[in-house]
């Protein structure tokens, strides 16, 4: 990374569900910028060594999220070839479930102003998501992952494979993420719902 131009990145570190089992797995490793002193504020990363290294299930190419309490959360991320085939694999036959049961990410910026990197978004309570794939509205759910590899670099030979899907609540949780414009600014914003038994569980 050009240390003149540090850029904001993210990693997906959790996404389970589908009745895959246990994957998507975390199997990649990648250097990560943040190089704060202090313990990250999200529990769920782990950054190791001196060098700075995090394992996550994939490298976020974008994330967005309008802010609504039932608004998606769509992402782009890079994944490895084994968690690519076995979506590919899930994804040719018509899904038993679009429940997901395990979601996680975190997402990372440098402050110019304060010359500190500092945590953008991430899951805070809980911190991890449930929810489920978002409909298409001429049927289906809005995941794919490409079937052409991107390679890392020209000079390596290994290939990530894109990964695309639009996460939204399910009616049986509500949750509380964090996200910040800067170092300075954190903010809270609520997203999911609880209906029927669920809501009525929760005020007993």
């Amino acid at each position: 990374m050009d240390p003149k131009n540090k850029q904001r990145v993210g990693y997906l570190l959790y996404f389970e569900g589908l009745d895959m089992g246990e994957f998507l797995k975390p199997d990649i490793e990648v250097f990560t910028p943040f190089n704060s002193q202090e313990a990250t504020k999200y529990g769920e990363v782990n950054i190791n060594g001196d060098d700075k290294k995090i394992t996550c299930v994939g490298v976020i190419e974008s994330f967005r999220f309008a802010g609504g309490v039932g608004d998606p959360i769509c992402i782009s991320a890079y994944i490895s070839s084994e968690n690519a085939n076995i979506l590919q694999g899930k994804l040719k036959t018509t899904l038993s479930t679009n429940k997901v049961t395990k979601f996680g990410w975190w997402i990372c910026d440098f402050d110019e102003e304060n010359k500190v990197w500092f945590e953008q978004a991430y899951p805070k309570d809980p911190t991890t998501v449930l929810g489920q794939l978002n409909a298409r509205a001429n049927g289906g759910y809005v995941i794919s992952v490409e079937t052409k590899p991107t390679k890392i670099s020209p000079t390596l030979d290994a290939n990530v494979y894109n990964l695309e899907f639009q996460v939204i609540p399910a009616g049986n949780g509500t949750f509380n993420f964090h996200f910040a414009s800067s170092a300075k600014t954190p903010y809270i914003r609520n997203w999911g719902l609880k209906v029927g038994n669920n809501a009525a569980a929760a005020t007993s």
